[in-house]
């Protein structure tokens, strides 16, 4: 008998296996796709890999403006090999972190007999509880006979080759990078999104930030548009005739669940995922769901505290999940960093007043910083580097630190941070660095 069987080895499910098993529970984990799921397979972890190399790429044709001659040429199967290398890198330290924790590892598609009986491989596995972590999957779209062209945010990285030109449809933070990245790496980009601003959802600026900073790139930015394929194949902008030689469909996702089994044992859910408690736990207090599946953020971060979240539970601890204070980043050029609320009296600091940002040559961008009742309330960074700043105002925000508190740290000279400083100096006028 398992403590726990968990279905899905992605964010989620690793790391709730392994706060369950260091803490002396035998844990079972089922995995069909490889450890590290969506996140180190097909998402964070190549997008992430790409969005450097692209980040090199782009320092190299601008150094000659510093005094530095170079030749850029991009060997696409190269760059692919050794972003496989790091993906297989980082899904083998899993697999080494299971061993260590005596956590047994089953490759194969689980179905659910009943809330204590997981069924794998013609094994019945008998267990006190079961964490559903089977993450999410690309949104289907129509293909209208232009299936070869067509490619989703998982199928992209089995290309072997980088298209010459690609329409990206859809500009949430997956379509934004992944427009941001290709462009880097030398693809004509069309981008796509059907709202009137880029990000739906958050802050406007941002949007307009990152819409004026790709099309200064070159990326083809339309928004409050739509794109359509008729029936002879033709691709449609509004009214316009693009012809790209690959479509990315980067409109959402989907959890990936078996609506049949879920709906035969009794666990309630909707489009968006399976219900929740603050625990973690469905409406079986002994069957939970974590990650993409529970249908709250597709953040893995969020994904990997929730693991954690549901194995304190499982353990009898009584840990509820806080969503109060989610950082929340976007990897494109220069990036986006937003967390907490971003409402109230609100400061903004230019980058290009920042030192460090200077000697990086990247002034792109700004950090706006939120106050409410004397209390820092959000933050929002546009700028390089901004997915390593972040981490600070989120800190901040959830002890409910002053804006003093912070300018009353010390920071190192000359660093991107400081900019935060600065930012929050301007609050009550009192900024270093600027008028």
């Amino acid at each position: 008998m398992y403590d726990a069987v968990i279905i899905g080895a992605g964010p989620a499910g690793y790391v709730c296996a392994i706060s369950l098993a260091r803490q002396g529970a035998k844990v079972c984990v089922i995995e069909k796709n490889g450890l590290g799921g969506t996140c180190t397979h097909k998402g964070c972890i190549p997008t992430k890999y790409l969005h450097s190399m692209g980040d090199i790429i782009r320092k190299a044709k601008s150094a000659k403006k510093f005094g530095i001659n170079s030749n850029i040429e991009i060997d696409y199967s190269i760059l692919r090999s050794k972003m496989r290398s790091i993906v297989s890198k980082l899904a083998s330290g899993i697999g080494f972190l299971f061993k260590e924790h005596g956590i047994e590892l089953i490759e194969g598609e689980a179905s659910i007999k009943s809330q204590n009986q997981v069924i794998v491989n013609d094994r019945t596995l008998e267990t006190k509880n079961i964490v559903l972590a089977t993450g999410s999957k690309p949104k289907s779209f129509p293909t209208n006979n232009l299936a070869e062209k067509i490619v989703s945010t998982d199928s992209i990285f089995e290309l072997e080759d980088l298209p010459e030109s690609i329409l990206v449809v859809g500009g949430g933070y997956s379509g934004c990078e992944f427009a941001s990245i290709l462009n880097a790496l030398e693809c004509k980009v069309w981008l796509v999104e059907m709202e009137d601003s880029l990000l739906p959802g958050q802050p406007k600026e941002v949007g307009a930030a990152i819409e004026k900073y790709m099309k200064l790139d070159g990326i083809s930015v339309m928004t409050k548009s739509s794109m359509k394929i008729t029936d002879d194949g033709k691709v449609m902008i509004n009214e316009d005739e693009i012809n790209p030689e690959k479509i990315l469909i980067s409109t959402g996702r989907e959890p990936n669940f078996n609506t049949d089994e879920l709906d035969k044992l009794g666990i309630v859910w909707n489009d968006e995922g399976i219900t929740v408690n603050e625990y973690m736990q469905t409406n079986l207090s002994n069957v939970y769901a974590i990650g993409d599946i529970a249908g709250k953020y597709e953040l893995a971060h969020v994904a990997s505290y929730q693991g954690e979240v549901a194995a304190q539970n499982i353990l009898g601890e009584k840990k509820t999940m806080d969503y109060s204070v989610v950082p929340f980043c976007v990897f494109v050029y220069p990036e986006v960093a937003i967390v907490g609320k971003c409402e109230g009296n609100s400061k903004e600091f230019p980058m290009v007043a920042n030192a460090k940002a200077n000697c990086l040559g990247d002034t792109r961008g700004f950090i706006k910083v939120f106050e409410e009742n004397g209390i820092l309330q959000g933050t929002i960074i546009v700028g390089a580097h901004a997915s390593e700043i972040i981490g600070e105002a989120t800190l901040a925000i959830k002890l409910k630190l002053k804006p003093k508190d912070v300018i009353e740290t010390i920071h190192a000279h000359p660093t991107l941070p400081e900019a935060f400083v600065d930012a929050l100096r301007s609050l009550d006028g009192k900024s270093i660095h600027m008028f």
